[in-house]
């Protein structure tokens, strides 16, 4: 049924949920072929701007700004209404969908005549141990931003650093996934940590160790073996150490664990595998694939519920060119936002004939580093500076916004002139409840050292020793599930823990800052006191 209006005025509305790609493409393209006034558009998306994600990778790597790669939805799409939610429900049958809005977790509901899901893939760690505690993900512009103040923080932290050990863990940067994300971000970040190191007096070249981990015998799958060849031979000239048939298996804030044993010290972990679908999905009464992804028919409508269409990364998408399942590109996706916005016109306008999606693909560009791509142009095989200058070249063309381009393209030229920036970024967070993982033997806290945090046990064991000045330890406790140390330090304001503290098994532990802590055991007197009971049973 129809909406009314403000003005009073009665017209059908296309609600898009999610701002990528897929649905502001989708937006565009309706504002293009109907006439003003036809429908109204209504856009709800997490966040108020469209992420070009093929630039991502060079945020991180320090060439460009991070701003410079987003662009509001309200100036891409001036004739759509934007709300900035998650939602976290869709009803078919009454037409609505639900969402909730920030600053107070305020919820909206808005009805629809057509909608259009696009909400993209999320990012799940769960299945590998200590993943979602320690390694860094890759999906959002916050991420990029974050792991280039890491790698320079880390930086900064080996310049200064003494111990050989620690030296070794804070100079190796280790990237899970050797698909397009995994091999350009490898790329930018060896780039920008190798163009660094220079400005680091007690740091060598030689020193530092990045390593790309892929579970498959090659890498790049979407391209074929010659090119994925010499991007792998060109990581290697560039000093990346690519482990192929490799598999991460659980990692620690110290050290990552392959399949097989074998451990990695490292202080830095990037994960670029773990896709799964948006948890919008699970709630939707409709068919899924046995990858969680919507099904939808030649027409990108969603299977059982006419006047809903799904594209991009969240839908298993049936291409007529190919007889297979389209690709979650971004390309891919543009072209199916066009085929679902000309489905939409034919069921605004009720005549011509729907349209459905059929493409073959233009090709793939990957950058590998330091001025060198390989590309795969209907056909062409391309690699080197020409790949790269091409690779740059459409991704320019394809970038919104004329005033975007520009900055991008001013970006680029700063960095082949003056080189990267190492400027570490200050972005002041409150503390916060965290989550770490151990690995049996791993020390979570030596005696003597500073002491900034209260913990948790949450699954496993921990054992407490003492250690003696003459040599040789005692056992002071073992903790399960549910006990908690750490807090005769923070409670007595000592600086330093009087005892070291191990993983007696693999397990997971929630941390609590010292600030945080004094303020809840100041207000909750029941938490001081069980707490203080824990330490006179320990003594």
């Amino acid at each position: 049924m129809a909406q009314p209006l403000v003005n009073g005025h009665v017209r059908p509305r296309v609600v898009i949920v999610g701002g990528g790609f897929a649905g502001v493409t989708v937006a565009q393209q309706l504002d293009k072929i109907l006439p003003r006034n036809t429908a109204d558009i209504h856009i709800i998306s997490s966040d108020n701007f469209l992420l070009f994600q093929p630039m991502l990778p060079e945020v991180a790597g320090g060439g460009l700004e991070p701003q410079h790669i987003l662009n509001p939805l309200r100036q891409l799409c001036p004739r759509a209404t934007v709300s900035v939610g998650r939602v976290d429900q869709v009803d078919f049958e009454q037409k609505t969908v639900e969402f909730v809005h920030d600053p107070h977790d305020t919820r909206s509901k808005v009805t629809y005549d057509y909608l259009v899901l696009a909400v993209g893939a999320a990012t799940n760690f769960s299945e590998l141990s200590g993943m979602a505690q320690h390694a860094l993900g890759f999906k959002t512009v916050g991420d990029a931003l974050y792991l280039r103040n890491h790698i320079i923080h880390v930086l900064e932290e080996a310049d200064e650093e003494s111990d050989p050990v620690v030296r070794k863990e804070l100079l190796t940067f280790v990237v899970v996934g050797g698909g397009f994300s995994g091999v350009e971000t490898v790329a930018e970040i060896n780039d920008l940590i190798r163009d660094a190191v220079r400005h680091y007096s007690r740091i060598e070249r030689t020193d530092v160790h990045v390593m790309l981990i892929h579970g498959t015998p090659r890498l790049l799958p979407e391209l074929g073996e010659g090119l994925a060849l010499a991007a792998t031979r060109r990581l290697q000239s560039q000093g990346v150490d690519v482990r192929l048939n490799s598999v991460l298996q659980a990692c620690t804030e110290r050290e990552a664990v392959l399949k097989g044993d074998e451990i990695i010290p490292a202080r830095t972990l990037v994960c670029t595998v773990g896709a799964a679908p948006n948890r919008l999905l699970s709630g939707l009464d409709c068919g899924k694939d046995e990858r969680g992804r919507l099904k939808v028919d030649e027409y990108l409508e969603l299977d059982g519920q006419p006047g809903v269409w799904a594209l991009g990364d969240c839908t298993a998408v049936p291409n007529q060119a190919t007889g297979t399942l389209a690709p979650p590109t971004a390309q891919y996706a543009l072209r199916e936002a066009k085929t679902v916005a000309q489905n939409i016109a034919h069921a605004l306008r009720g005549r011509g004939e729907k349209k459905p999606f059929a493409f073959g693909g233009l090709g793939q560009f990957v950058a590998v580093g330091h001025q060198y791509a390989v590309a795969d142009i209907m056909g062409l095989k391309i690699s080197g500076f020409v790949g790269w200058f091409m690779w740059r070249s459409v991704y320019l063309f394809k970038l919104p916004g004329f005033a975007r381009k520009v900055r991008v393209a001013i970006d680029w030229t700063l960095d082949i002139l003056f080189g990267r920036d190492i400027v570490e970024v200050q972005l002041a967070r409150a503390e916060r409840l965290g989550h770490v993982h151990y690995e049996p033997g791993d020390v979570i806290a030596h005696q003597g050292q500073a002491a900034d945090l209260f913990y948790v046990v949450v699954d496993g064991e921990v054992e407490i020793v003492r250690e003696h000045v003459e040599g040789g330890e005692t056992l002071v406790a073992r903790l399960g599930p549910g006990e908690h140390f750490g807090e005769m330090a923070l409670l007595h304001n000592s600086m330093s823990r009087s005892a070291t503290v191990r993983a007696a098994t693999a397990c997971n532990l929630l941390t609590l800052g010292r600030d945080d802590f004094t303020l809840l055991t100041k207000k909750w007197t029941g938490l001081r006191e069980t707490v203080q009971e824990a330490m006179r049973a320990r003594e």
